[in-house]
This record gives C-alpha cells, structure tokens and sequence, in this order.
C-alpha cells in the first residue's frame, strides 16, 4: 500500500499535468498562456493542497520537475508578492496574500450587494455618511461608500485603507475577531492620528471591552479631527467579525447622545446581514482579565 505522502505527492502531479492538459478557458488558446505564469500557478495549487503543513523545496522541485534552484526563485517570487510564506522547519505555504485577494472577490461579489440595502436605508434615515469595510490585516479597507446628503468632506474613498484601532469601523471589528488579531495589534505601536487617539494598550483594551458589551465602536475624533463615527460588525456563523458598517459626521451632528441613538440604529441592522452569514445571534463571554473571549 503507497504512503500518504506518496499519495499525495501523485495527487499533485496529477493536479499539475490535468492543467496542462486542460481545454482553453475564457477563450483564451493553449498556445497564449504563459508557461511562466502557469507555473507558478501550479506552485500555489499544490501549497494550497498542502495546507498549514507546507511542502519542503526538493519536494516541490521533483513535483513540478525542475531543479531546485529554479524551483527556489518561483517560490521566493511568490514570496515577495505574499502569496507564500516560509516556514520555520524551511517548508512552504500559502501566503496571506491569498487569503486578502479571496475575501476581496468575496466581499465584493457577496457581502457588497447584501449589504447594500441595508447601507441604503440608513443613509436616508440619518442623513449621514455610510461605511462598508472588511478586515486586511490590521487594517480596514473601505468597500463600499455612501455620500451624506449634507456637504462633507472626508479622507475615506473605496479602496482607502485606515488602522483598526481608532477608527469605529476598525475597533467594531477588533472587538469580535479572534484573540490573535487583537494580540498582534496591542502588541503593535499605537500612533496618535490627532490628540484624541487612543495610544495605550490599557485603554484600547478597555474600549474593546466596551464595545463588545454594547455592539457598537465610536470614533471621536480619534482618526480624523471634526468627524465622529459609530460603527457595528457584521458576524458570521462563528460570530466573528468580517465585515463593519459605519455612520460618518461631522462632530456637531454626531453628538455623544445622538451617536448612542445611532449605535443601537446599527447594531439592529448588521444583525440583518449577519444572520444571513449564519450569525445565531448568540455572543461567547468576554473575559475582561485577560482580553480574550
């Protein structure tokens, strides 16, 4: 009976030689594809089969049959781009890379147009500007803006990337991810974005707690002086945040009793698009001690 690695090993070779033997896709002839670029897709099929256990060089380079130096400079490309990591045993794996450019097609293609409703209401009933953003490292991205019906500028556009800790999109988001995220970011330097940033591990501890206990973040002033912001996250099955909606004023509008008001507004409708991500509605316990849940 073969061993599993060899079973393995056979499967990907399988994998590699079924696309090279592949009909054309999108149009496109066999005779206009890259070797190049194929084959590095073919390096990051078999990390991906792989998974978390990686594959070491020489047993990628008898994979994809070619010498290890040439095997070494796909993989250390991939590298550069993020889309391998290695490991500390010297074995490969995917790279976060992968995993920000699914959740872009994901978040884009799904979670945009569900939420867009939702987005859409609460623009017309606050006047407001809404926030749609999903998680990228320790950072948000903005996926999805609606404009205040009031004359508002601000620095935020799709595509914009700003810190999780000062901003309500970002702190309603790190207060339901996993311990993890919230480790590397306490464990990170919390510049000042203006004189209300909150720049101590105490306190960004302190507000998380907050946060998860009333379902909303606030951000006053903390990114952006003159602009306060409320936001809420939008969970999943294992009620982990991946998404956050937000609404965006000006600080004489969005004042400490309204932002309240608005917080429970919020917290109301991402649970809407939460339940369709299979969130049950049900929150595990904080653990105030220790930051964790």
């Amino acid at each position: 009976m073969p061993s599993p690695a060899k079973t393995t090993a056979s499967s990907d070779k399988r994998a590699i030689d079924q696309k090279d033997r592949s009909e054309p896709r999108n149009g496109v002839s066999r005779s206009s594809v890259s070797s190049t670029v194929a084959k590095a897709i073919g390096i990051v099929d078999i990390l991906a089969s792989r998974g978390e256990t990686g594959i070491s060089l020489a047993e990628l380079s008898v994979l994809i049959e070619m010498p290890k130096s040439s095997t070494h400079r796909y993989l250390a490309t991939l590298q550069e781009l993020g889309l391998a990591e290695r490991k500390d045993s010297d074995r490969y794996c995917l790279g976060t890379k992968v995993i920000e450019l699914a959740g872009s097609f994901l978040t884009k293609s799904d979670l945009r147009n569900e939420s867009q409703a939702i987005m859409e209401e609460l623009a017309e009933k606050t006047g407001e500007t809404v926030h749609l953003a999903v998680p990228s490292g320790t950072e948000v991205v903005y996926i999805a803006k609606i404009e205040s019906r009031y004359a508002l500028t601000m620095s935020s556009h799709i595509g914009s990337r700003q810190p999780m800790y000062c901003t309500s999109l970002g702190k309603a988001i790190l207060a339901f991810s996993k311990p993890k995220l919230v480790r590397s970011i306490l464990a990170g330097e919390l510049q000042a974005r203006t004189s209300h940033t909150i720049t101590t591990i105490e306190a960004l501890r302190a507000e998380l707690a907050t946060v998860r206990s009333q379902g909303f973040a606030l951000d006053k002033e903390e990114n952006e002086l003159g602009i306060c912001c409320v936001g809420a996250p939008v969970l999943d099955y294992s009620s982990t945040a991946i998404a956050a909606i937000s609404i965006s004023g000006p600080c004489e509008r969005i004042t400490p009793d309204r932002a309240v008001e608005l917080g429970h507004l919020l917290w109301e409708s991402t649970q809407r698009i939460s339940r369709r991500w299979g969130f049950s509605g049900q929150l595990p316990g904080l653990n105030v001690s220790t930051g964790t849940w």
